[in-house]
């Protein structure tokens, strides 16, 4: 009876994903799914540490973060089939925070209804089909600049998240106290040990990359986790009000802020999914990415349910990368992500106790293997060098 069980399971699984079609299986996904939540898993750390500068509490916006991306991630994983992780933008929390709350233009609950009304745009701009038709008009040396330019700013993220680039006044940027930071001296290591797993194709190597850079940190600093789960607590905010946008006094900057938000979104998800979709050998002949309709309504969704709760706008973020790298190409990769989040709402600690040290080489890796993509730019004709050049 279990096998039969287990075998209608996997069947039901492979017809909704299209496991063998897209040549992967139910392991890969969720190693795929578990690269791409842990190399994200940051953002349950930083996203909340600004959010809490805007005057959200701690605990609130962690579980806005969590269950924002949640949401989004089972939308465009169930419904898309494409294996993106989504979660809230930091570059959105940050300018919600410092350009409109901390600037004095609008109070907090004023800030989080602009980004629900935000949502609310996308999935019409979506559904109206404005949003393809943005994609569409894109000339295709900028969507290669795209490409490797995100793969430079991954790259850079996971260096200066661990201090490995510094900033200099003089410079720009600098290599940090590589010979002094024992630190960093791991960080290279676990750059060499994906690189090396990578290279001999290794099954999983990105997630052993992750685990044993970790397991390595944990012993060093004697930091073993004492608390593993704890019940996640969240306080309502009763004074939110969707139909302040209206109130003429409040208009003009909330309008504003709305058109921010939506314009941020659909550029950023529009270049992030051809970036993946090329990654992941997603894009059909037509150079389309199918289901991608549903990456921007589980952007409008998982936005709705972020601004509710106390967070900003939900992006495909490009850390989702890894997961593509590690052989995610379904809508199961993102099922995966999201149950991590769904997870995190009671595991943080265990979520959080995963060092910098140990998720950066994998951005460092992925934006090398993004960087690939530029030799399809045709650098001698200047017409598309130049747009692409600056892309980048």
């Amino acid at each position: 009876m279990s096998s039969s069980t287990t075998l209608s399971w996997t069947e039901k699984l492979e017809k909704r994903f299209c496991l063998t079609e897209r040549g992967t299986s139910i392991g890969t996904e969720f190693r795929a799914g578990t690269a791409s939540f842990l190399t994200l898993s940051y953002l349950l750390l930083v996203n909340p540490q600004i959010m809490a500068q805007a005057g959200v509490r701690h605990d609130d916006a962690v579980f806005a973060t969590a269950l924002s991306a949640a949401v989004s991630c089972f939308v465009v994983g169930f419904y898309g089939n494409l294996p993106f992780a989504c979660a809230p933008g930091l570059g959105l929390s940050a300018y919600l925070t410092f350009g409109l709350v901390q600037a004095e233009l609008c109070t907090l609950e004023d800030a989080l209804t602009a980004c629900w009304w935000s949502g609310v745009v996308v999935i019409i701009v979506s559904l109206t089909g404005i949003a393809a038709k943005l994609m569409g008009s894109v000339p295709h040396a900028i969507k290669i600049g795209i490409v490797v330019g995100m793969g430079l700013f991954i790259a850079m993220i996971g260096m200066v998240s661990v201090g490995l680039i510094v900033a200099n006044p003089k410079t720009l940027v600098e290599l940090g106290p590589v010979w002094h930071d024992v630190t960093l001296q791991l960080c290279l290591l676990g750059i060499l040990l994906l690189g090396t797993l990578l290279y001999h194709d290794v099954k999983g190597g990105i997630l052993i990359g992750i685990a044993l850079l970790t397991m390595l940190n944990w012993t060093m600093n004697q930091s073993w986790l004492q608390t593993i789960a704890q019940f996640p607590h969240y306080h309502w905010n009763d004074s939110w009000d969707p139909f302040v946008i209206f109130d003429p006094n409040k208009a003009a900057v909330l309008f504003t802020a709305i058109g921010s938000f939506v314009l941020i979104c659909i550029f950023d998800i529009s270049g992030v999914m051809f970036g993946l979709g090329t990654l992941g050998e997603l894009i059909n002949s037509e150079g389309e990415i199918p289901g991608s309709l549903w990456g921007f309504l589980a952007s409008g969704c998982g936005t709705m349910v972020a601004a509710w709760t106390g967070s900003t706008p939900i992006i495909v973020c490009v850390e989702g990368a890894s997961g593509v790298r590690e052989g995610g190409r379904t809508g199961l990769t993102s099922v995966f992500v999201g149950l991590y989040f769904v997870a995190s709402l009671f595991l943080a600690p265990l979520f959080s106790a995963v060092p910098d040290m140990a998720t950066s080489p994998v951005l460092v890796i992925v934006g090398v293997i993004m960087m690939g993509e530029s030799s399809k730019i045709k650098w001698e004709n200047m017409e598309e060098a130049l747009p692409a050049f600056l892309t980048i």
